[in-house]
């Protein structure tokens, strides 16, 4: 297990918030009633010039998100709550999801939010190149035992420079450490133009971001197949899902030793 026991302890209380919250929902109606009510006025959020903020918003999570090296920033959440709100207001109109679906502006919407993320996911991961081209070694910048356990992943990406692009694609296209990946950039004396890692870095988190303003979508057109209805209880209850799920997530790839993974690859490919 890479990580250690703080961060442990950091995952558990996110873990039992999110559990409270539920139960508090369920438990309590006057919650529940204050809760719904408080959703409705965040979809206001990206309706006419607020939207701005809203983007703000994406980008700055996302960009902190990225930024942060070896600590849980469950931007994901973020993203799903921004699109959910909007696909919310869209709904206040009276539209169906069909007319819904089928209306121009509310893709636009969708995309600008995930393409400003990916953006800020981006921008970002300077954080970790930085890092990289100010040390001499990778273990000379942090005595984080998460940062010395992934930075195999990052040497086994660099072992074919002219791929360089296509590979820092696919980490950020993927729920992957790429963190080693650009600090290894960092570390690298060969020359290479580095717009050109920021851009194929762009496309690929945009990859992420898109998947995650769509999956409000996709969980509202899974729970209409059940005949379930979709209502506000069950958009609040998807988002805490949401949450857990973000959470789950950052944790796996955190506490994955993925130098143990990287050393057994080599090893079949001698």
């Amino acid at each position: 297990m890479a990580v250690n026991k703080n961060l442990t302890i950091i995952f558990a209380l996110f873990y039992l918030g999110v559990v409270i919250y539920l139960l508090l929902f369920f438990l309590v109606p006057d919650i529940q009633s204050a809760l719904i009510k408080g959703r409705h006025g965040i979809a206001s959020l990206t309706e006419g010039p607020n939207y701005f903020w809203a983007l703000l918003i994406s980008f700055l999570i996302c960009f902190i998100g990225s930024a942060s090296i070896g600590f849980p920033i469950p931007f994901p959440f973020v993203l799903f709550s921004l699109s959910n709100s909007v696909y919310i207001r869209y709904r206040n109109y009276g539209l169906i999801m069909k007319e819904i679906l089928s209306n121009a502006p509310f893709w636009f919407e969708i995309l600008g939010i995930a393409i400003v993320g990916g953006l800020g996911c981006a921008c970002g991961e300077l954080t970790g190149f930085l890092l990289g081209r100010g040390a001499k070694k990778v273990t000379d910048i942090s005595d984080s035992k998460i940062l010395e356990n992934i930075q195999g992943f990052g040497r086994l990406l660099l072992k074919n420079p002219k791929r360089m692009y296509l590979y820092v694609f696919i980490a950020a296209a993927l729920p992957i450490p790429d963190d080693p990946l650009w600090i290894s950039l960092g570390l690298l004396e060969k020359k290479f133009k580095f717009y050109k890692c920021l851009i194929w870095g762009w496309a690929g988190k945009n990859i992420t971001t898109i998947f995650y303003v769509t999956l409000p979508i996709m969980i509202t057109l899974g729970i209409m197949a059940t005949g379930m209805e979709f209502n506000d209880i069950s958009s609040i209850i998807s988002e805490a899902i949401m949450l857990l799920v973000s959470l789950t997530i950052i944790y796996f790839i955190m506490a994955f030793n993925w130098n143990k993974y990287v050393e057994k690859k080599t090893e079949k490919s001698i």
